[in-house]
């Protein structure tokens, strides 16, 4: 898969508008220009705001824009239903009848799209709106399939960016996903259709991408500080999705127990020699500690290693029982 770095330099100049909308008008085969995928949850104060920036932002081109509540506990659905009211020729509101996640949610909202170009945005405020001018511009000039929007800093806490950078680098080496990839991105349509194909529990939209895109370029986008509320991505939840993608797409955890499994049997064999060595040579009686240690080193190491086939296997039960991936409640379009 190639890649690219664009630094985008915030070049609004009239040429490279004029070369977007040329691209763009060669489109009649679509109803948009672009699809903006927006997954909300618990993000009611900052929605109108949002699509307030979004038309501003992008009043020069066809929008189409997908709100789906993933099942808010606040009143994220009434104001995506006021914003679907008022704007019912290119607002489609969906509501999820139980919470499926981010990436579950982007998927959902993926097959309703209608655009050329897809964009994934969040509902909280951190990307400016105007910054997908920059990643529309990246992806026809770099004529990529795939154009994410990375941040020269990041304003989460620092725990998560520490994170973020760890668990970056594991995916980009055992998996699809790019290192430098974020939540904010442009799609081509091609690569979304082919995304569509995959409708089981266990979907991770970037590593998916990284399979489809031939071709993957990055823009330097501003990243602001939460305007309201707290990000939906606990420590715990960031855990859960970095160990759900190494299982669901890497075989990475059956290979750790596939070395532990050796270590295993080279330290059981070396600690044996020694047992007999101090029992035939030294005469020492073969302690009660010496025994416990090595059962309770072996056992830790089989039930580990259970564990991790029982959460391959509980995946693939998920697959093989044919249950939808997620349930639409209610759709206004």
């Amino acid at each position: 898969m190639g890649q690219h770095l664009y630094t985008n330099k915030q070049n609004n100049s009239t040429s490279a508008n004029r070369s977007v909308k040329k691209v763009l008008s060669f489109s009649n085969n679509y109803a948009y220009d672009l699809s903006i995928v927006i997954p909300v949850y618990n993000s009611a104060k900052t929605l109108e705001k949002l699509y307030s920036l979004i038309q501003v932002s992008l009043k020069d081109y066809k929008i189409q824009t997908i709100f789906i509540n993933d099942c808010s506990y606040d009143n994220s659905w009434q104001e995506i239903e006021k914003i679907q009211k008022e704007n019912t020729t290119n607002v489609i509101a969906i509501n999820l009848d139980k919470n499926a996640g981010q990436h579950i949610a982007l998927f959902c909202g993926m097959q309703m799209v209608q655009a050329k170009y897809i964009v994934t945005l969040d509902d909280d405020l951190q990307i400016h709106p105007k910054e997908i001018i920059n990643l529309l511009e990246t992806i026809i000039k770099e004529n990529a399939d795939l154009v994410y929007g990375i941040f020269s800093s990041k304003k989460h806490y620092k725990a998560r960016n520490i994170g973020s950078i760890f668990f970056g680098k594991l995916f980009s080496k055992y998996a699809s996903t790019p290192r430098n990839g974020s939540s904010f991105k442009i799609i081509k349509r091609e690569i979304v259709n082919n995304i569509a194909e995959h409708n089981h529990h266990n979907i991770y939209i970037d590593e998916l991408l990284g399979w489809y895109s031939k071709k993957t370029s990055f823009v330097e986008i501003e990243h602001n500080k939460r305007q309201e509320g707290n990000s939906g991505y606990s420590f715990i939840k960031l855990v859960k999705l970095a160990l759900g993608l190494f299982i669901n797409y890497t075989a990475l955890p059956l290979k750790i127990i596939t070395i532990l499994g050796i270590l295993s049997s080279l330290i059981s064999f070396v600690l044996g020699l020694y047992f007999l060595y101090q029992k035939y040579v030294e005469d020492v009686p073969l302690g009660f500690t010496s025994l416990i240690v090595t059962i309770f080193f072996s056992t830790g190491l089989i039930l580990f290693s259970l564990g991790i086939i029982g959460e391959y296997l509980s995946r693939i039960y998920l697959v093989q029982s044919g249950k939808p991936s997620y349930k639409i409640k209610e759709i206004l379009k």
